[in-house]
């Protein structure tokens, strides 16, 4: 990944789990990392100590990436304190636990928002850039449940599956 040194990425939902895997991996690899994170702090605090321990200048970026506002807001300051985003890396997500009788409109809402709908967000607000660039990467974090389904959790593997369509 030498190809990676001094490019400037952005994780959303890096606070934990495979966001903060992904955003330590790319500082290791020489990238600049924006944290995106909507509300776990503490944990964006620790992902972002793990990005500066590489020597790379990470930054945290808190928005609801479902928020087409939010979303322009954070993709501008990354690219005012960090440069233009090279590697995008779309993670956010969420997962109710609730079979199909229980999930409420709203509940299939905020799912595929932040799980679909934010990937479409993103993008398109660093894709500009990567064209002008001529340079840019993008990775759409999806799951095996977008081609085994689930009985618990319907909005959360229509979201993955959704994201499968979005990436080809």
């Amino acid at each position: 990944m030498d190809d990676l040194h001094g490019k400037t990425a952005l994780v959303t939902g890096a606070s934990r789990g495979i966001g903060r895997a992904v955003a330590a991996a790319l500082a290791r690899a020489g990238s600049h990392v924006a944290i995106n994170y909507y509300t776990r702090e503490k944990e964006a605090l620790e992902t972002l100590a793990l990005v500066r321990e590489t020597g790379q200048r990470g930054l945290l970026v808190q928005a609801d990436v479902s928020n087409s506002s939010e979303t322009l807001e954070m993709t501008h300051t990354v690219e005012r304190e960090l440069g233009r985003v090279q590697i995008l890396v779309n993670n956010a997500g969420i997962v109710l636990q609730k079979g199909l009788n229980e999930i409420t409109e709203q509940d299939w809402d905020r799912v595929l928002a932040v799980n679909l709908k934010s990937a479409f967000l993103v993008t398109q607000a660093v894709f500009q850039g990567m064209r002008e660039l001529h340079w840019g990467r993008i990775v759409n974090i999806s799951s095996v449940a977008a081609q085994t389904g689930g009985i618990t959790a319907p909005p959360y593997v229509a979201s993955k599956a959704g994201l499968w369509g979005l990436t080809h």
